[in-house]
């Protein structure tokens, strides 16, 4: 098979060399761009792999070739962005990680980000800090790629539950927190607020009337 692979952040671009190295990968393209995704001849590769992209790819893309991506997330509320965030700042302690599926509708003309449709999963441990969490969605990126190119096309697609519930993706303006906001929190939900927001995420900040206090790491040791 002939892919195109891309990601923008390093723990995805590092997964690159596992799916090129893959046995029935003839050649593989690395992409770090939409631009340079469509610079190329979309037609004439079999599939495009993305990792770590949670946006809609557009009609001008997945209407030439089937996309796949990995999404790290179980429950279909935290499928509209920022899902490593969310689920940590909701409590979540373990999820799933999961490739997902790109479909175009000829009807709507519209491209679905995984319309509702997963293959290959595994758990996702949403522990420590942020560092610790994208080494691991590496190493499960790795293993899931690698069963899915194993199996495909013959992959089982299962049903991805729909919720009413939605939990907005964030912006880079909600990692500000002030000090009045920060007292309410008890010593768990601050760690989990600052530690979603490691590098290479947004930091957290206290803002106050003098300025902004960044935490770039933190640590916790329950009592």
């Amino acid at each position: 098979m002939k892919v195109i692979f891309w990601a923008y952040r390093q723990w995805g671009i590092d997964v690159f060399d596992s799916v090129n190295r893959h046995p029935r990968v003839e050649a593989a393209f690395l992409c770090r761009t939409r631009e340079e995704v469509l610079r190329l001849p979309l037609e004439e590769y079999d599939l495009l792999l993305t990792c770590g992209l949670s946006e809609e790819l557009g009609t001008d893309i997945v209407s030439k070739i089937e996309a796949i991506g990995v999404h790290c997330a179980e429950l279909d509320r935290y499928s509209y962005g920022t899902p490593l965030q969310l689920q940590i700042i909701d409590g979540i302690k373990y999820t799933k990680h999961r490739i997902f599926s790109f479909t175009y509708d000829e009807n709507s003309n519209r491209a679905h980000t995984h319309n509702r449709r997963y293959a290959n999963e595994v758990t996702l441990d949403l522990s420590g800090n942020m560092s610790d969490i994208l080494q691991q969605m590496t190493a499960t990126s790795k293993v899931l790629f690698n069963q899915f190119l194993d199996e495909y096309p013959n992959n089982e697609w299962k049903i991805w539950p729909e919720e009413d519930v939605v939990r907005t993706k964030r912006k880079p303006e909600d990692s500000a927190i002030t000090k009045e906001d920060l007292i309410k929190m008890d010593t768990e939900q601050m760690y989990n607020f600052f530690r979603c927001l490691e590098d290479p995420y947004p930091n957290g900040y206290i803002e106050d009337e003098k300025g902004c206090l960044y935490v770039e790491r933190v640590k916790y040791k329950r009592k």
